[in-house]
């Protein structure tokens, strides 16, 4: 099922449609826009296309934490189930 979303970004507002079973993609769009306003107040003199480059680069740099986080916890997580695995046996 398509979802239709609204994402305010730079001063233009676009309306989309996407489908996506595992996220809410209107929460998607408002955290773009949360984080360009956020890059948008503390560089309001640069041009719009540099801001585009410092959202792009603040968006990959979250999503390269959480992976981070995310690889890290599954490691521990594997860790801790073979520790359990062998309690059991």
């Amino acid at each position: 099922m398509h979802q239709k979303f609204k994402l305010k970004f730079l001063g233009n507002i676009y309306e989309l449609k996407g489908e996506d079973p595992d996220v809410d993609l209107q929460e998607v769009a408002s955290y773009v826009e949360n984080k360009a306003r956020e890059i948008e107040e503390k560089h309001a003199n640069l041009p719009p296309t540099r801001l585009m480059v410092l959202i792009a680069m603040s968006l990959g740099r979250d999503y390269m934490v959480l992976k981070k986080r995310l690889t890290t916890l599954e490691k521990k997580l594997n860790i801790e189930v073979q520790r359990l695995s062998k309690k059991i046996k």
